[in-house]
């Protein structure tokens, strides 16, 4: 959108998304990127732009000025962004007609961007040439460095604020033991880094900490639920813009009971404000940015209308996604032919709510709003100043018809003014906002859905001292309680007691010790008891001090002695240039260059009242100036070789970045911009100023440099770059770079930690991107081997009392091992070395790895054995001559070989002998000297610029070699090599592949990223004390062998006493027989090892599961296989099978005895007068019963199983309905004996009786034969009884049947028990009944007893039950019924006698 103006104001807003990028194959131009999916509140943002300076214009805050303004969309993408911005700072004119290029500038100032990586990249930019830009929403903390980015503002808080806010939230409730969560952004990443100091200052600890993936990868997201399912942290921070994904996990496994805090990036988003979500967040308390209110701005957005205006395509492209319609295209109806509606621009936008017209919650709106009246006002001071009283040199003014950005820059600094709305807006020395944020609370509605509502404030600026104000009772919780939850790892030490940490866990991890005798601690959470003054003593509960009780101690009582001890022990022209150093020479192509070969310390004061001086450089490195002398080398070894680029000479043009970005970005911009001060040549044909540019060597500074190369596709080759990010072809489309990427690094360790086996380590890395994604990608890398990070820590540039917390982080520690990312570690040893922390093995990251600086005799003890890897040892043939043959010359252009003289020989070309210094005569003799620069003994990263000289030469080579006509290009063309173009080198570069001279094949893949392989460095202690690196091994990802580490073990230096490698895990590895149980809240690493159940098995190291064991079989003893099951079944070997048979044949040996003594007294009156014949049957009967005995003993057979059960029911039923016919004889009998009862024998005589036994057994036989034919049992091995035994029986086949057979003899036996009951009070003579009764009330108890003892008897006990109950009832009735005859039969034969019974009998009458 645009409207002209004396003066521009520009804009960048995120209303569209691209989500499509066009091919990149180099092949055709790039084409332009097209945005889609439009966002109407952000389009809102950008009418309240537009608004404002509407509203600025119809006030008197700009008397006779009228601002204009550009607003363009970045579709959400640093690439969209960076154009527009550069659109926006070049302008938008085709041609130039006033080539001094006086006047305002195109923009005065940048509204936006809002997003922190796009304001990071753009602001890098800006700040070079001092444009002001003021970002409504980007909140990065690493924004408020005023030496990387001096033109940034921003009317939203830094997350530096933010952070200290969620804190302060934090503190309120006692939340100390908090999960984190962080986008894979800037914003996420630089957010969490900032909390995790902030909450270590506080005195709280991080839980875990966890990266949400940027591609929602499924796998991730589950490992990261489970992380805050397992965490017995109650409370989670999320800093994001999109949890979607983690929250639909999350529901799907239930995980509820968490209280969420959320950063201002999702407080107020209403993605997550729907019903489904509710049982997760409700209650969630999060900050966002102040509210606001704008007057008019309502009534302003609903008027709006379309126009043709070009510049205002917007306008038209939003009222086409409002009203679902489309414009006419250049007078071609083609709403028709699409079948759309046709858009007519009077479409009524009061009819409909949306974003865009929604002004109930103005907070980014509002925070646009605050910055173009922050712009109004820094050009009104402007133009208000007094002339010579102005604060520019001289007490001079700005000049508005000639404007300087810079000069914006410094009245934007002392902007002071306050809204319509009451709030204040100024900006603090580091271009921030006043922080004030509204905290927030998600209230469940009556619909289902969740409703965001304002519950406190939190102001940094607060005139009370109260920095938080919370309304409690506005609250809502979400927890059965309705109260905070408790979210610590360790509950408050009460007084009387001392914390004491637990060691390898975060300080909030502590157990509560109570004080010594004579020691106290008057407060909560005390780390130390305090012992009492002399005359006092520690109370009961050691919480204070007591006098102590007066009496009187001898020096020979015990206790005095005791006591006594205790005590004692206590193209046009160029408006200027910036100032660099560097080496140049002429060719046909321009090769660039960017190397660190100095070190910008002392930045030049920024007050912005007069125009900035240009930084100056010092401390001089000689190792980074023998990296630029090699490409000098290899450029002109390529320019002597007549097979390679014959009739082309290359030239180079070198700079040095001074290791400060800012540096690199004007040595960037100068090299594609060229170093003329006019440009003739309007047209700007011919080739570029330069093809391509070797370096920059730090991982920073290449992110950002080759974020603005990208835009114009031209290739950069980093030698030394190594961070991962720069492999994302979307972001950096022309990088390539000659040394693995991180990605590569971080495998190669861990593959050196899994060579070990060290899977417990900690993590130090630099505060810088190199540090930050190395360490993200080290994190991820490990969790797939299935290793742990103990800690991770970030690595401070300045601050000492940092160093010494990770100092004790490392001691307190169970970690053995420590791997580093860092170029700077000298401070931590320095500190190790102070408090001897030794016994730790070191990994070192490529960028330390060789680095001298810390092989020093002193730090030995720390770090001898130290193991690392390195970029790939080279060799260059002809190099050394070459450097040793280096002259300076009097070229201003060549002014970095000057300063190397000057440094190499401590002398100086100019002013020289006026300061007293030596002057340099050029004579100096280079093979004199020894040191870094001509040391080409470990050519690393000079052999890597080298290979990027011949990679450039390679490609440019093919270039020349194309025939046209069957070209890569369009129409099958080739390059012009008359007006080349970058984007066609890229192509070629891509598919570079050749072999260096010393063996090395160099190409890159489809990323950009060479071959990767590193030597294993090992540092050894010299003869002298220091240290000395050596090459143990090679990791090589393209080794065909398959073997990607390789070490020569008996080479590597342990620095420990066994002269062996450390063991460095959380916990043991858990042996067969047991699985690994993780410790609650502890990573998985920590575990606890328990032993596998019986019937289940591991028989592997480290398993985490136990394997349940087949059916047959059962765990051995040490639970680690499995064996066959023993087979129990009740045998004629064991003691119970052998008394069980004893017993039945004794039995059977009493039944035949008994039928002996019966026989031979068959004629005596006792044998004759109880019926002889149902005697011999019931004793037969026994026999059987006890001889049944034997088929339940042994191996069940199918006929044992079969027989047993009908040999006992058949047998039982013979015995009872015996006994049966026998109480009825006697009844018969006695009645009989009576004048009216003379009948009854002749009903039941011995026909009958026999008849009734048999008819009675036959239904027993019947019912057996039916329950065998049916359901016959069968042998069955059960695994049920006894887990661990198979327990071999006899399956009854029909519970029906065996219920039926025993419920028979059942009922015979009830009948028996009836009659002989009533019969017992018959004459002596008849008085068999009483014996009957007897027997049969023995016989009913034993089975009712065997019921409930069957049941519940296990394996062979429930057959050894069975058994018993036959056996004691066999011997029950043969006891009741035929003891007392053989007793008088045998002892008392005088009594078995006819007169002895009739005796008796007379007697009784």
């Amino acid at each position: 959108m645009h409207q002209n103006g004396d003066f521009i104001i520009g804009g960048l807003f995120e209303v569209q998304h691209l989500k499509i990028f066009p091919e990149l194959n180099f092949r055709t131009e790039p084409e332009l990127a097209h945005c889609e999916e439009f966002y109407m509140a952000s389009f809102q943002q950008a009418l309240t732009m537009v608004f404002a300076i509407n509203e600025i214009n119809n006030n008197n805050l700009l008397p006779n000025i009228t601002l204009g303004y550009q607003i363009y969309d970045n579709c959400l993408r640093l690439g969209v962004a960076f154009r527009a911005a550069i659109s926006l700072v070049s302008g938008t004119e085709e041609s130039f007609s006033n080539l001094n290029c006086a006047g305002p500038p195109p923009v005065i100032g940048i509204v936006g961007d809002p997003g922190s990586t796009q304001s990071i990249a753009i602001s890098s930019v800006l700040g070079l040439f001092r444009v002001p830009m003021v970002s409504y929403y980007a909140t990065c903390s690493c924004l408020s460095d005023r030496k990387k980015y001096p033109s940034f503002f921003r009317t939203i808080p830094s997350d530096v604020f933010q952070v200290q806010a969620m804190v302060q939230i934090l503190k309120h409730f006692g939340w100390t033991w908090v999960g984190l969560l962080y986008s894979d952004d800037d914003y996420g990443i630089y957010a969490a880094q900032s909390f995790q100091q902030e909450i270590h200052w506080f005195g709280g600890c991080v839980a875990f900490s966890e990266i949400l993936p940027y591609d929602n990868n499924r796998r991730d997201i589950q490992r990261i639920v489970e992380v805050i399912q397992t965490s017995t942290a109650r409370v989670v921070v999320a800093f994001s813009t999109d949890l979607s994904s983690l929250m639909d996990e999350l529901l799907l496994q239930n995980v509820t009971g968490k209280q969420w805090i959320a950063s201002e990036a999702w407080t107020t988003t209403p993605v997550l404000q729907t019903p489904q979500y509710l049982p997760l967040l409700r209650g969630t308390l999060g900050i966002a940015i102040r509210r606001g209110q704008i007057r008019g701005l309502h009534d302003f957005l609903k008027g709006l209308r379309p126009d043709n205006n070009l510049k205002n395509s917007t306008i038209k492209i939003f009222w086409e996604n409002m009203f679902k319609c489309k414009f006419e295209v250049g007078g071609k109806n083609i709403v028709q032919e699409q079948g759309e509606n046709k858009c007519s621009g009077q479409e009524d936008l009061s009819s409909t709510y949306t974003a865009f017209t929604d002004v109930s919650e103005l907070r980014a709106s509002y925070n646009v709003y605050k910055a173009v009246y922050s712009l109004a006002h820094a050009l009104h001071d402007l133009m208000q100043c007094e002339k010579w009283r102005g604060p520019f040199s001289n007490n001079s003014c700005a000049e508005i018809s000639n404007l300087k950005t810079w000069q914006v820059v410094h009245y934007l600094q002392k902007v002071n003014f306050t809204t319509g709305f009451g709030d204040h807006v100024s900006f603090d020395e580091n271009g921030d906002a006043l922080a004030i944020y509204d905290v927030m609370n998600w209230h469940p509605r009556s619909d289902g859905s969740i409703v965001v509502r304002t519950v406190g404030v939190v102001n940094e600026g607060a005139t009370t001292g109260k920095v938080l104000t919370l309304d409690d009772d506005a609250l809502y919780w979400n927890f059965e309680t309705k109260k905070p939850p408790r979210s610590v790892c360790s509950e408050s030490c009460p007084p009387g007691t001392r914390r004491i940490r637990r060691k390898g866990l975060p300080v909030c991890c502590f157990d509560c010790l109570p004080c010594g005798d004579g020691e106290i601690s008057n407060t909560t959470d005390s780390p130390e008891c305090f012992r009492c003054p002399d005359e006092f003593w520690s109370s009961p509960e050691n919480d204070n001090c007591i006098p102590k009780e007066v009496e009187f101690l001898s020096y020979e009582d015990s206790l005095g002695i005791s006591l006594t001890t205790a005590s004692l022990l206590d193209s046009c022209q160029s408006q200027g240039h910036f100032k660099l150093n560097g080496m140049y020479q002429v060719g046909n192509f321009i090769i660039g260059g960017l190397f660190e070969i100095q070190h910008l310390k002392v930045f030049p004061e920024l007050s912005f009242r007069m125009k900035p001086e240009q930084p100056k450089c010092e401390e001089f490195y000689m190792s980074s100036f023998q990296q630029a002398q090699t490409m000098v080398f290899a450029i002109d070894e390529i320019n002597k070789n007549p097979n390679l680029l014959p009739n082309i000479t290359l030239g180079y043009h070198l700079y040095d970045n001074c290791l400060k970005l800012v540096v690199a970005f004007r040595a960037t911009t100068t090299l594609i911009s060229g170093t003329q001060e006019t440009f003739s040549n309007l047209n700007c044909t011919g080739s570029p100023p330069v093809i391509a540019i070797i370096g920059d060597p730090g991982s920073t500074h290449s992110i950002a440099v080759s974020s603005v190369l990208g835009l114009f596709r031209v290739p950069m080759i980093s030698y030394y770059a190594t961070c991962s990010c720069l492999s994302d072809r979307k972001k950096y489309p022309s990088f390539f770079r000659t040394i693995p990427s991180d990605a590569f690094q971080v495998r190669a360790m861990v593959q050196i930690l899994k060579y070990f086996g060290w899977t417990w380590v900690g993590v130090l890395y630099s505060d810088d991107d190199y540090g930050i994604y190395a360490a993200q990608s080290f994190q991820q890398e490990m969790q797939r081997f299935g290793s742990c990070v103990a800690f991770s820590e970030i690595m401070p540039y300045d601050n000492h009392r940092n160093i010494q917390r990770i100092v004790a982080v490392i001691k307190a520690s169970t970690a053995r091992v420590v791997v580093a990312f860092s170029t700077d570690l000298l401070p931590l040893m320095d500190e190790l070395l102070l408090q001897n922390v030794t016994g730790r093995q070191w990994i070192a990251s490529e960028a330390w790895s060789i680095s001298p600086v810390l092989h020093l005799s002193r730090f030995v003890p720390l770090i001898g054995g130290t193991l690392g890897i390195a970029i790939r040892r080279g060799e260059i043939k002809g190099l050394q001559e070459f450097l040793l043959c280096l002259h300076p010359d009097s070229d201003p252009r060549n002014n970095m070989v000057r300063i190397f003289w000057e440094n190499m020989f401590g002398c100086k070309f100019e002013n020289g002998s006026k300061d007293g210094g030596k002057m340099c005569t050029v004579q100096e003799d280079l093979n004199s000297t020894v040191n870094e620069y001509n040391d080409i003994s470990e050519l690393r990263a000079s052999y890597n610029v080298y290979k990027a000289v011949y990679a450039l030469a390679h490609a440019l080579h093919d270039l020349i070699q194309c025939d046209e006509g069957r070209g890569p290009f369009s129409d099958n063309s080739c390059a012009d090599i008359t007006n080349l173009q970058p984007w066609q080198m890229v192509h070629y570069i891509q598919k570079v592949n050749f072999t260096t001279g010393f063996g090395d094949h160099v190409s890159f893949d489809e990323n950009g990223d060479a071959l990767a392989i590193y030597d294993v460095m090992n540092w050894h202690p010299s003869s002298d004390g220091s240290i000395v690196v050596r090459t143990v091994g090679v990791v090589d990802e393209g080794a065909t062998t398959g073997k990607v580490l390789t070490l020569v073990e008996d080479a590597i230096y342990w620095n420990f006493e066994t002269k062996k490698p450390p063991r460095s895990v959380c916990s043991e590895s858990c042996p067969p027989g047991t699985r690994r149980a993780t410790r609650k809240g502890l990573p998985v690493c920590c575990f606890d090892c328990l032993p596998c159940a019986d019937g289940e098995i591991s028989n592997t190291s480290n398993s985490n599961e136990c394997t349940v064991c087949p059916n047959e079989f059962w765990s051995s003893p040490e639970n680690n296989r499995c064996i066959p099951k023993a087979v129990e079944f009740l045998s004629y070997e064991d003691h119970l099978g052998i008394s069980l048979t004893t017993a039945s044949l004794l039995g059977t040996c009493f039944c035949a005895l008994m039928m002996v003594i019966f026989t031979h007294y068959r004629n005596t009156p006792v044998v004759r007068a109880n019926n002889s014949e149902l005697s011999f049957l019931l004793l037969l009967s026994l026999k059987l019963c006890f001889l049944c005995v034997l088929l339940f003993i042994g191996q069940p057979q199918l006929w044992t199983c079969q027989l047993r059960h009908a040999m006992f029911g058949i047998s039982f039923v013979l015995c009872v309905s015996s006994i049966l016919v026998k109480t009825m004889v006697v009844i018969a009998v006695f009645k009989s004996s009576r004048a009216e009862g003379n009948s009854a024998m002749k009903w039941f005589g011995v026909v009958q009786q026999r008849g009734t036994v048999v008819v009675l057994t036959a239904v027993q036989v019947v019912i057996c034969a039916v329950w065998l034919s049916t359901a016959s049992p069968t042998p069955h091995k059960n695994n049920q009884y006894i887990r661990s035994k198979i327990v071999y029986e006899c399956a009854i086949g029909s519970v029906t049947g065996f219920a039926i057979l025993l419920g028979y003899i059942g009922l015979l036996a009830a009948v028996s028990f009836l009659l002989a009951f009533l019969a017992r009070n018959l004459p002596d003579n008849f008085n068999e009944a009483k014996f009957i009764t007897f027997s049969m009330l023995i016989f009913c108890a034993v089975w009712i007893a065997f019921i409930p003892a069957y049941v519940s008897s296990p394996g062979k006990y429930a057959v050894a039950v069975e058994i018993f109950a036959i056996l004691a009832s066999s011997f029950g009735l043969l006891g009741a019924i035929f003891a007392p005859k053989c007793y008088i039969i045998i002892l008392h034969p005088e009594r078995n006698t006819k007169k002895a019974i009739m005796g008796r009998t007379g007697k009784n009458k």
